[in-house]
């Protein structure tokens, strides 16, 4: 006759490191059998998890009762007394997510992809670049003597983390190199208008009359300063690499606010504006005045294309949730994009338009890649463009 199972989880005896003494570890949904079978599974599995490269550690109650090496060259080991909170070293600012996905482990609604958090290094140091060190958790629902606990498995991506950033520095150098070519460009012409006014001006002074020309070259001189302070703040904009400050929200919010800051222009242009905001939307992690600010270019850019349309101008700004993606999109009824340039339009310094940096839409997908989203231009059913970006749902 066959042996059976003698568990339908698997139990497992783990040594704590400090104490010398032998803890009951229960793991889910595995089955060991009677006798050297069983005693062989359990020696091979306490090997994997004492020699696993990824950091593996138990919580219940909020605490560490188990660290494997990994864990401890991480962490530290595990001393004498209470036990460690989970959060500590944990980065402030990562501590409500790890806790929701530790809440929504012991719920049964773990997120399948995990997150990742930033830690201080057990050296405690503080200083330099690598002192903030990254990892990326996973969890899965346990049961530890007798009662519901949490494991999580812990990566080091600090490594990964810095190439991604290096990455994005490097592209971000590229795009200033386009910038910087266009820089040129677009002061060109305010400063030969600033020294053709100032020799203007100079006339006027030595000839000592028509004082009210001199003011109406000033204030020529004035705005022609004017557009080269506004390319230079915007160039300025784009390059600064500030981070997002990301709190959990409904994408709505900034949506809703970008529509009250432009519907008098709107109103004016003679546009009908409508919305399709999804209700049931997931929060995400986002800056709300970016996401705002990003809205609010869109919205604009589309009037812009519209200006000369004498009737049916319309804009449509939706926002809805694909698996773990919210998607919100600004259509409208203009003439629409080319493909050809649907290439070209996210690029700095690129534009069809008169009066114009062309940095708006770089600097909109630059916040949105920033959100780690990704923003994209298509047709609209209208005819029109069909700008669209998407955020991942946080977790």
């Amino acid at each position: 006759m066959a042996n059976k199972p003698c568990c339908t989880q698997y139990e497992m005896r783990i040594k704590e490191p400090e104490t010398g003494e032998e803890a009951r570890r229960i793991l889910p949904q595995n089955e060991c059998w009677n006798g050297k079978r069983c005693q062989k599974g359990e020696q091979h599995f306490r090997d994997l998890v004492e020699n696993s490269p990824t950091g593996i550690c138990i919580v219940q109650d909020g605490r560490v009762v188990y660290r494997n090496p990994e864990q401890q060259r991480i962490f530290g080991p595990l001393e004498e007394g209470p036990h460690p909170s989970i959060f500590d070293r944990i980065h402030p600012d990562d501590r409500e997510e790890l806790a929701l996905m530790i809440e929504s482990t012991l719920s049964g609604r773990a997120p399948h992809m995990g997150i990742t958090v930033r830690f201080t290094h057990v050296s405690g140091d503080t200083v330099g670049e690598m002192a903030m060190k990254w990892l990326h958790c996973r969890t899965n629902l346990i049961e530890n003597e007798g009662r519901p606990a949490v494991l999580i498995n812990m990566m080091d991506v600090t490594r990964t983390v810095e190439i991604e950033r290096l990455l994005k520095l490097k592209d971000r150098m590229i795009s200033l190199g386009h910038v910087a070519a266009g820089i040129a460009h677009e002061i060109r012409n305010p400063l030969s208008g600033i020294n053709i006014y100032l020799d203007a001006a100079r006339e006027v002074l030595e000839e000592g009359e028509d004082w009210q020309g001199l003011k109406d070259i000033l204030e020529k001189i004035q705005a022609a300063s004017s557009t080269i302070e506004s390319v230079i703040r915007r160039v300025m904009d784009f390059s600064k690499p500030s981070e997002p400050k990301l709190v959990r929200m409904n994408i709505n919010k900034p949506i809703e606010d970008a529509l009250g800051l432009s519907s008098a222009m709107l109103r004016k242009s003679g546009i009908e504006i409508s919305t399709e905001l999804a209700d049931d939307l997931p929060s995400c992690m986002a800056d709300h005045q970016l996401i705002e600010q990003v809205v609010l270019n869109l919205i604009t850019n589309a009037a812009e294309a519209m200006k000369d349309m004498k009737a049916g101008k319309r804009i449509v700004i939706r926002s809805s949730h694909h698996g773990d993606w919210i998607r919100v999109s600004i259509s409208d009824s203009g003439p629409g994009i080319s493909h050809d340039l649907a290439r070209k339009i996210f690029e700095p310094f690129f534009t069809t338009k008169e009066n114009s940096t062309g940095i708006g839409l770089s600097l909109c997908q630059r916040i949105i890649m920033d959100h780690k989203g990704s923003m994209g231009v298509a047709t609209s059913v209208m005819g029109g463009a069909d700008f669209a970006f998407t955020l991942p749902v946080s977790t």
